[in-house]
């Protein structure tokens, strides 16, 4: 079996504690503990795994399995929205209660949605390309596959990238035109003619596709549990919209490519991304912090990629990283002297390539 099983941790964990305490005990221990996994389980687990080796031994990558586990991702994800939907309009909640369940079910559409399609989106099989669409509908942010692979990865560590943050930016600055642009700010290439080229016909079928599914997805929610429901599946979506945002602030924070005199762009390179080299987050958010590898080999499937020499490297995973972005004088508290060193190149950075 595969070590990136445990991507589906924080769901087992939510959904076991749902069947067999929260009936017995109410309340919504489930959620407590799902939040807890994800904020104080996998760090400190984290810090187990560096000090007692776990989880670091290299292993082959097993293609096969894994590329079932992020497919697993979709029905998992349908389940997460028709799960959620129902629990909010079958038991009286307090408004507290209300905004820690919506606060889980948009964490998990980042976990079980964007994460898993960012993977698949890069795969040459279309197929895989279409569930990578069919997830990003989940949560509304169709968009976001056309720039990512179309503009992002072209453009990232440039002023012409919303999805890249500038030194010193903070996550409020810059999460307003990251997400104009995956929503609907990039629609490929302008013809010399003004007519609408191959790829731009292309890009606007498949945004056609991925929000008529959303629209599918939230029909189905409204007329099964009504408007109340249909209007938490939206506002669950934005923050899962949020989240995969702030990965990306987090990935390429302060980073910027050179220009030659000609003005050229030096080549993309593990100068970056930034990249975390914590084994026990890196396999429940499937390799999605090793970002240096992943940008320099973009069709590499996530059980291949590896912290790469020389990149920089982030002190602390992203589910404490995401916390530290929301206080912008504590981000660059802990980001910048990190910055600093990777600048100087006295940064420490690289431990075991077999992360």
């Amino acid at each position: 079996m595969s070590r990136y099983f445990a991507f589906f941790l924080p769901a087992i964990v939510l959904y076991t504690t749902f069947l067999f305490w929260s009936k017995n005990a109410g309340d919504l221990i489930f959620v407590y503990a799902t939040l807890g996994f994800i904020f104080v389980v996998i760090p400190l687990l984290d810090l187990f795994a560096v000090r007692t080796r776990l989880f670091t031994s290299a292993k082959n990558s097993a293609p096969l399995s894994e590329l079932v586990i992020v497919l697993l991702s979709l029905p998992l994800q349908l389940l997460n929205i028709f799960f959620f939907a129902w629990y909010l309009t079958n038991h009286d909640l307090l408004a507290y209660q209300v905004v820690l369940l919506v606060l889980t079910a948009g964490i998990f559409s980042a976990l079980y949605a964007q994460n898993p399609a960012h993977e698949l989106i890069h795969h040459g099989s279309r197929f895989e390309r279409v569930i990578g669409l069919s997830l990003f509908s989940t949560s509304c942010y169709t968009g976001a596959k056309l720039a990512h692979v179309h503009s992002h990865h072209l453009l990232v560590a440039t002023d012409q990238d919303p999805t890249s943050a500038r030194f010193n930016q903070s996550l409020y600055e810059y999460l307003p035109g990251a997400i104009a642009v995956n929503l609907f700010g990039w629609w490929g290439p302008k013809h010399k003619t003004g007519t609408f080229s191959l790829l731009r016909r292309k890009i606007l079928l498949e945004n056609l596709l991925g929000y008529g599914l959303s629209a599918v997805w939230m029909l189905a929610i409204f007329m099964q549990f009504g408007v109340f429901a249909w209007c938490v599946f939206l506002i669950q979506s934005f923050i899962g919209i949020l989240v995969l945002e702030m990965m990306n602030y987090i990935g390429h924070y302060g980073l910027e490519r050179l220009t030659d005199s000609n003005g050229r762009l030096e080549n993309v390179s593990e100068r970056h991304a930034w990249d975390c080299d914590l084994p026990f987050s890196n396999l429940v958010l499937i390799s999605v912090q090793k970002h240096a590898d992943h940008h320099i080999n973009p069709n590499k499937a996530y059980g291949e990629l590896r912290c790469v020499e020389n990149s920089p490297r982030l002190p602390i995973s992203y589910p404490l990283l995401f916390l530290l972005s929301l206080v912008p004088p504590w981000w660059r508290a802990v980001i910048h002297p990190c910055l600093q060193r990777f600048r100087s190149g006295t940064d420490a950075g690289y431990r075991s390539n077999a992360l």
